[in-house]
């Protein structure tokens, strides 16, 4: 698993963004923000929920919805959003910190 990866959860099929420092890839979980396509999530607020574009659609990063999943659940990588780290970390600082 790699940080700000995304990956297609296997019993859903739902995508989800890998939020967990690669320092701990031993756990049998990692930390993720589900995606959703901007029409199934209206409630955004810009700064907790970024927008990504992923094969010629737009979604958003629920971060106030990030949980644990279990290694077993994670299927394929599909997108790489590490060119926008900063603003992925800037949304997980908000909802943390309010800043």
């Amino acid at each position: 698993m790699a940080r700000f990866r995304v990956y297609r959860l296997k019993s859903e099929g739902l995508l989800a963004v890998d939020l967990q420092s690669d320092f701990l890839d031993d756990l049998p979980s990692r930390v993720m923000a589900p995606l959703y396509p901007v029409t199934d999530l209206p409630w955004v607020m810009a700064r907790l929920t970024p927008r990504f574009m992923i094969d010629g659609q737009m979604f958003v990063m629920a971060t106030q919805r990030m949980g644990s999943i279990p290694i077993a659940e994670i299927g394929p990588s599909i997108a790489d959003l590490s060119s926008r780290s900063d603003e992925i970390t800037a949304a997980t600082d908000f909802l943390f910190q309010g800043f």
